[in-house]
């Protein structure tokens, strides 16, 4: 959303059967610089759908930052919805992030996943800092949830310990996720300390270690329901 609307301005759209003066809220703070300001309108479009004065059409108009070390241009659009006057359509300018992790990973740790997912959009915006303590984050759940879904009886002490602990004692029995377990508490660790002991390793390696260790959970999964399945009869 670009801002409050308080401010009213006229402008002139033109329809499929008429020139109309519509009324609109104009935005109060700049989407760029993100300050307080009297936007300078710059313009308008015509109605998008060459809609009658009398339907829901809608329309774009350019405004222009006040602010003299600023004076970017944004556009907002407003939809028609009555006679005289027309409301914003609110939408955001980022696309969006497709995270790409395996089918049923979300059965082990949802909130692996919701994790994972706001951490992508920490790196998508260049937030590099963030995103790897939470791409480390949500390791912790992925692996503990893990855990747990293969020891119910000790849920809550595998919540409450350690994550190296938690590699140490509770993935003897799957090599290879606890090697890929514990390269991603390392290099996770090195996210979240002042100072980072694998120079060698960067947030590109911790997530690839993260998503080779969901593959790898995922597959287990799987492997555990179609034994299920198979032992039934």
């Amino acid at each position: 959303m670009i801002g409050e609307f308080l401010m009213k301005l006229d402008v002139y759209i033109e329809f499929r059967d008429a020139r109309k003066t519509i009324t609109i809220d104009t935005p109060l703070k700049c989407p760029h610089c993100g300050r307080t300001m009297s936007p300078q309108h710059v313009g308008q479009s015509t109605s998008s759908e060459s809609t009658s004065v009398s339907e829901e059409g809608r329309f774009s108009v350019v405004f222009r930052c006040s602010f003299e070390d600023c004076l970017k241009y944004f556009v907002i659009e407003y939809i028609h919805d009555s006679y005289a006057h027309a409301s914003m359509v609110e939408y955001t300018y980022r696309p969006p992030i497709k995270v790409k992790l395996p089918e049923n990973i979300e059965k082990v740790s949802p909130v692996f996943v919701e994790i994972y997912s706001q951490a992508t959009i920490a790196e998508s915006e260049v937030l590099d800092q963030i995103a790897g303590v939470g791409y480390r984050k949500a390791a912790e759940f992925l692996i503990k949830d893990y855990a747990i879904s293969k020891n119910t009886s000790d849920e809550e002490h595998i919540k409450s310990i350690m994550l190296g602990k938690v590699i140490a004692d509770y993935l003897n029995d799957f090599p290879k996720i606890q090697a890929l377990a514990k390269s991603v508490a390392w290099i996770g660790n090195d996210e979240t300390h002042y100072v980072r002991r694998h120079d060698g390793k960067d947030i590109q390696d911790l997530k690839k270690f993260i998503l080779s260790a969901a593959q790898f959970i995922a597959a287990d999964y799987d492997a555990d329901e179609a034994l299920a399945f198979t032992s039934s009869d």
